[in-house]
């Protein structure tokens, strides 16, 4: 007599579930990631534009020009705080991705156990058995040998 889960199905679906889950959460890492590269890049341009600024201004700037890299300044901040409010939006997509993940993993974990569990049942009930078996085999055997004992005896 083998095992058979009757949920050997669900148990399926639940692991596909789970490595879309894990798909889609590597997916939202890799835009994570993708969108802090572009946030820092954005930081950075800030920094050197401020740098260029202060050089250009320590060389003899005119004012129009000063204005204009203010304003070029004030833009490329603006650019830096999109960047870095898109990964904001990525990382918390990326933690929401993290907790389907882990809820994938405990519905196909409970299946796993009810299986494992269902599985242990069924060896143990068919040891069970098969003691049973050998002891009326054992017994029957026993049984033969006092009646054939008995017969000679005769």
């Amino acid at each position: 007599m083998t095992f058979r889960f009757r949920a050997a199905a669900a148990l399926d679906i639940r692991r596909k579930q789970e490595d879309a889950a894990r798909l889609e959460s590597a997916k939202a890492e890799l835009a994570l990631d993708n969108a802090r590269q572009k946030a820092e890049a954005a930081r950075a341009a800030v920094i050197a534009d401020g740098e260029r600024l202060v050089n250009a201004q320590a060389a003899g700037l005119e004012s129009w020009r000063v204005q204009w890299h203010r304003a070029w300044i004030d833009q490329q901040r603006r650019h830096a705080a999109a960047r870095a409010s898109e990964a904001d939006v990525k990382a918390r997509e990326a933690e929401a991705a993290q907790k389907v993940v882990q809820e994938a993993f405990k519905r196909r974990r409970v299946l796993e156990r009810l299986r494992d569990r269902a599985a242990r049942k069924h060896r143990r009930a068919a040891d069970q058995q098969h003691a049973r078996d050998m002891n009326e085999l054992a017994t029957l055997r026993f049984v033969a040998q006092i009646t054939e004992g008995a017969t000679r005896g005769d």
